[in-house]
């Protein structure tokens, strides 16, 4: 018995070790269970020949021995930071996916436009920018942090979406996406093929995934949807006041009225009747 509980205090892991370890939570917690597993086994083998007994005694000792508290304080620290990079990560997502959908909110809310479209959308924002998606993340990301430390922890996304930072950079993706309709037609064939592949994971970055159970169809995007859609993302253009203007510009390089204006003129062929 003895012997076995050097066997596991000789793996327990370093500080520098378990930072090494900062993956996906479930794979952390896999490879900790795995060497307590590889440690029960080798206990047992050193203990010579092993009955039902002598196997639950080791077991017993992994439970209650004070020999292995810090092998399981070190795995608790090592799980707190693989959370906390989980949670930076996902505030990545958060910050720049909410930042994209904030003006579909309501037709979403309302079941007008199913929510598994999303996914499809950041892929359709990523066929677009490429890796300057990652950059755009991570403003997104540092803004949203700025904001909740100023809030005392809490993160208020109204303020998020309001300042002036946030609507540079959603500015700078519709640019991009009316730009993408110039050859409206064509575009709109390929757009709603993106939008109708029901995939099982959409990456927003290069390492950051939307994932989704796969349901085996086309999702639900016609010309309704399309419509609604992009009229969602793209009218409020027009009802931008003064200032924003003046940030749409600074951020784009682009008079916001009429790039608005062509794209719905555009659009407004596609319109339902019902929409």
């Amino acid at each position: 018995m003895k012997r076995f509980r050097r066997t596991l205090a000789s793996r327990r892991p370093s500080h520098a070790q378990a930072d090494k370890m900062l993956i996906r939570g479930p794979d952390y917690l896999r490879q900790m269970a795995n060497k307590l597993l590889d440690a029960l086994v080798q206990g047992a083998t050193m203990h010579g020949n092993v009955t039902l007994e002598s196997l639950k005694q080791l077991v017993e000792a992994m439970k209650t021995s004070p020999d292995y508290d810090h092998f399981y304080r070190a795995s608790y620290d090592g799980l707190l930071k693989v959370i906390d990079e989980d949670n930076r990560r996902g505030a990545r997502v958060n910050a720049f996916g909410r930042l994209l959908v904030h003006p579909l909110d309501v037709l979403f809310a309302e079941e007008k436009l199913d929510r598994r479209l999303i996914g499809n959308y950041f892929f359709f924002v990523r066929s677009l920018f490429g890796d300057d998606v990652d950059v755009m993340a991570e403003e997104a990301a540092a803004l949203a942090e700025e904001i909740r430390q100023a809030q005392g922890g809490n993160l208020d996304w109204a303020a998020f979406y309001a300042d002036p930072r946030a609507k540079k950079i959603f500015f700078r993706v519709m640019v991009r996406v009316m730009r993408a309709f110039r050859v409206f037609e064509s575009r709109r064939e390929w757009v709603m093929k993106v939008m109708q592949h029901d995939p099982t994971a959409v990456g927003l970055s290069s390492n950051v995934y939307v994932e989704r159970p796969f349901d085996g169809q086309a999702l639900p995007f016609g010309d309704r949807e399309f419509y609604l859609f992009f009229n969602g993302l793209i009218r409020p253009i027009l009802r931008l006041g003064k200032e924003d203007v003046a940030l749409f510009k600074e951020a784009t390089g682009e008079d916001p009225r009429p790039l608005a204006e062509n794209f719905l003129e555009e659009l407004e062929m596609y319109r339902p009747r019902a929409a």
